[in-house]
């Protein structure tokens, strides 16, 4: 097999001319890493993906049961903090993007227990009914008939990365659906993607030789040109000119899947912070801002507090003192000089906005591992993140659907701290607006599996069916339950 740190060609495609590069990034805070990437000849994609549209073959040979199996199985060791191939990887995602050894195993644990069988079925089961659908034709009542979903023969998925272990969720959910991968890593952090094709591959390899790990830069147009003659879907993520920039390149005629750029929120209640109490709402917030440094699209830029800026700095002066001491285990860790420079750059511009005005405060501590603002208005969310939180009083819900409205199109996830006889009408409300997500305060950055990622039913987008109707023979499917 051909592999690297940030690469991963399985055995099948041994017989494919490669080539070697030398793939340099840049680390905080002015450091460079260079990683050695293997990836097909230019005249050898086609080649390529013909291997793994064979291994896709193999795949669809395999009942969907076994593939939850093999899937759980590789998460249950990657959700295990002493297994030595996560510490490995785990000080390569430190080294690449700068956060502390301890804020990338707590996003390892976030994102990885996703994968496991539980969450699998009911994922499987909330976006196609009945998971055998994509083992054989399958009973379907309300035809009536049966029913078969088919996944794409190629897909292509473009990582980013911003959230350490994020490359396993388009991974996983094309193996769901049988289909083989082309998986191209960011600059940003490339290191987890190959680690975790090749864990798949020593638990069943039939999963392993189904991908394909590499890296290219935006400017190898050819590259992608050729490429792109072979794939049917695309999964893509990334900020806006990342994703126009793709779409350009891409043929119209491909199925794309984005997820772009996005903004997420926090709300309290008057009632909701009396009933829950003061110290725990801080630690719940807190929670919503550190996990991923902040970095994540569904990590909140601002909570709004229902009430009087004296009783949004209570809240604020009650996040602050709990991200503090949740940065005593779990560091930030290091920025490159811009982002430091950009942070302080912020902070005394909240300072100087503070001095003016008696509606408006910051804390912060001495270093640049947290700050906490306090401000009487929305200001446009400039994604600083670096557990960097804007706290703003409104007067109730109405006044934060109306500084929220001009952000509709990027809304995704929100805290929502409201009794249970509001949540009915504030989510409707804010599913209106654009949310694709409501949770409580605290668990913002556990999006399960089952969620509808950015308002899609992400599984099912990926497969096409074939429904059997009108038939007599139908019955008989009916009845047996399988071909």
């Amino acid at each position: 097999m051909n592999s690297s740190a940030i690469s991963w060609l399985a055995p099948s495609a041994a017989d494919i001319a490669i080539e070697r590069i030398q793939v340099t990034v840049s680390t905080p805070p002015d450091r460079e890493l260079t990683f050695p990437c293997e990836r097909p000849r230019p005249g050898q994609w086609a080649a390529a993906a013909q291997r793994l549209r064979q291994a896709g073959e193999r795949l669809r040979r395999i009942p969907i049961a076994e593939i939850v199996s093999a899937i759980d199985r590789v998460a249950s060791r990657w959700c295990d903090p002493s297994w030595p191939v996560r510490q490995a990887v785990r000080d390569r995602v430190a080294a690449v993007n700068g956060f502390s050894r301890a804020a990338v195993d707590r996003s390892f644990d976030l994102e990885l227990r996703n994968y496991r069988a539980d969450s699998l079925w009911r994922t499987l089961r909330r976006e196609l009914g009945d998971p055998q659908v994509l083992d054989a034709p399958r009973p379907d009542a309300e035809l009536p008939g049966a029913t078969m979903a088919i996944g794409p023969d190629l897909v292509l998925a473009v990582f980013t990365g911003n959230v350490p272990g994020l490359p396993a969720l388009s991974i996983v959910r094309s193996l769901l659906v049988k289909a083989p991968v082309v998986a191209k890593v960011a600059s940003g952090e490339p290191t987890f993607a190959a680690a975790f094709a090749k864990s798949l591959y020593e638990e069943r390899p039939e999963l392993g030789e189904a991908l394909l790990v590499t890296y290219w830069g935006r400017e190898e147009r050819d590259l992608l040109a050729e490429l792109a003659r072979e794939v049917d879907v695309v999964v893509a993520y990334g900020g806006r000119d990342a994703i126009r920039s793709l779409r350009e390149a891409l043929p119209a005629t491909i199925k794309t899947i984005e997820h772009g750029h996005k903004l997420s929120f926090g709300y309290l209640s008057k009632a909701y912070v009396d009933r829950r109490g003061i110290a725990e709402i801080g630690r719940a917030v807190a929670a919503d801002v550190a996990a991923f440094n902040q970095h994540a699209c569904i990590a909140p830029q601002t909570y709004f507090v229902e009430g009087t800026i004296d009783e949004a700095r209570t809240v604020a002066g009650a996040v602050a003192s709990a991200l503090a001491r949740d940065a005593v285990t779990c560091p930030l860790g290091d920025l490159r000089t811009g982002d430091a420079a950009h942070l302080r750059l912020a902070r005394v511009h909240a300072e100087w906005r503070t001095a003016a005005s008696e509606a408006r405060d910051v804390w912060h501590d001495d270093a640049l591992e947290w700050t906490v603002v306090v401000d009487d208005a929305l200001t446009l969310p400039d994604g600083m993140g670096n557990r960097f939180l804007r706290v703003v009083p409104v007067d109730g819900l109405e006044s934060l659907l109306a500084q929220l409205r001009p952000l509709r199109a990027y809304l995704q996830n929100v805290g929502l701290g409201c009794t249970e006889d509001d949540l009915g009408e504030a989510t409707r409300a804010l599913a209106m607006l654009g949310a694709s997500r409501v949770c409580e305060p605290g668990r913002m950055p556990e999006p399960s599996m089952m969620w509808k990622h950015d308002g899609m039913a992400c599984v099912a987008s990926l497969v096409r069916f074939c429904d059997v109707e009108m038939h007599a023979g139908s019955a008989g499917l009916a009845r047996r339950g399988t071909t």
